[in-house]
């Protein structure tokens, strides 16, 4: 069964990526890493929310794809709290969803939800 990456002609945004580093500055900042440029990426503003008993919170503000095939300067792995810059706004990558291929040990794409 063949299972194509996602279509490179949706894939019209490009993102600034700053990796948090797990440390931070003598003022409590959080520290990152060098900006890269991930080109070919699709990000959709879509509020997620999560709901329980009594509240409902916003998870996320948005949601980035990023194809393993179409997708440049992917790094490694997505690193939680790590700051992305879309256009000229600043957020914070909350989760990272790896969407792997139905019958190969292999993701497919990544899902992360920033605020």
């Amino acid at each position: 069964m063949r299972i194509p990456p996602l279509p490179k002609r949706w894939l019209i945004h490009e993102i600034q990526y700053e990796e948090y580093t797990g440390k931070r500055d003598s003022y409590g900042n959080l520290i990152y890493a060098d900006p890269i440029f991930i080109k070919h990426v699709r990000f959709d503003d879509e509020t997620v929310f999560s709901r329980d008993a009594t509240d409902t919170k916003i998870v996320a503000n948005a949601v980035i794809f990023v194809d393993s095939t179409h997708s440049t300067n992917v790094p490694e792995k997505f690193v939680e709290q790590s700051k992305i810059t879309f256009r000229d706004d600043v957020f914070t990558l909350k989760k990272v969803i790896e969407a792997y291929h139905p019958t190969k040990n292999k993701v497919r794409h990544y899902e992360l939800e920033v605020v």
